[in-house]
Order: C-alpha cells, then structure tokens, then sequence
C-alpha cells in the first residue's frame, strides 16, 4: 500500500491511479471505481462509506496564477462519510464534501459541499437535499 492507509473493507479498483499513496485514506467500506485519477499532492481522505465512481478526478494540485513562478499549491481533500463522487465528476483542491453530499456525473466541485445535498453542473450548484436514511439503508446492505 506504500503507506496508504486504507481500510481492509476499503476497496481500490485495479485500474484506479493514485499519484501518491502515502497521501491516501480511506475508511470502512469506502470505495474508488475504475480509472478514477487520485491527484494527490496533498492528502485525499474517503470516509466511511463513501463512493468516487469511475473515472471521477480528485485534483489536490494547482498553481499560484499570479506569481510569475507558477508554483504548485496543495490542499487537501475531504470526501465525508456516505457523500458519493458520481461518474466522471472533478473534486478540486480544499474541496470538503460534507456527510452524504452527492457530487452527479461530470459535476465540478471547486468549493466545498454541504452535508446531505445534491449538487450537479459546472460550477456544482445545489439542487435538492438527500434523506439520511437513504444513505444508512445503502450502509447496512453492505
């Protein structure tokens, strides 16, 4: 695991690439799909039972625009228990998605998610809340 802490009911698809595993958490039961691209730069931490579907892109890596230099800026990560990283969705650096947030397909997220909402677009914008209880049934199914 290259000091990757990840859960033994944790599960990393084959095909995931992870930049940096020594930077990468992952909790009880928390899941990364096919193809998904774990930038992680600065550290990336995947809750409890939460799910990055395929080929998601978690980017903890950007650039200082106004230093001439350009150099690297890292933050960190944050994807909480029961929040899910839907299809092919872009989670950028200091991104948090709170506790059962939902990320739908090809959503950009460059600002932090509130718990128990669905966000969709690009920016993400809110749409409608989740039930808790959705995400706790999902839970003891597994």
């Amino acid at each position: 695991m290259f000091g990757g802490r990840i859960d033994e009911t944790a599960t990393v698809h084959a095909k995931a690439r992870i930049w940096w595993p020594a930077h990468l958490v992952m909790e009880d039961y928390a899941s990364m799909g096919p193809g998904v691209i774990c930038y992680n730069v600065a550290s990336i931490t995947i809750h409890a039972f939460a799910s990055v579907s395929q080929r998601a892109h978690l980017c903890t890596g950007t650039h200082d625009v106004q230093d001439s230099a350009f150099p690297l800026v890292a933050r960190p990560i944050v994807i909480s228990a029961n929040a899910w990283v839907a299809a092919e969705a872009f989670v950028g650096p200091g991104v948090t998605l709170g506790e059962g947030a939902v990320l739908g397909a090809r959503g950009v997220a460059a600002r932090s998610l509130k718990p128990w909402t669905i966000y969709v677009g690009n920016p993400a914008k809110p749409i409608r809340d989740r039930r808790p209880e959705a995400a706790a049934s999902h839970a003891l199914a597994s």
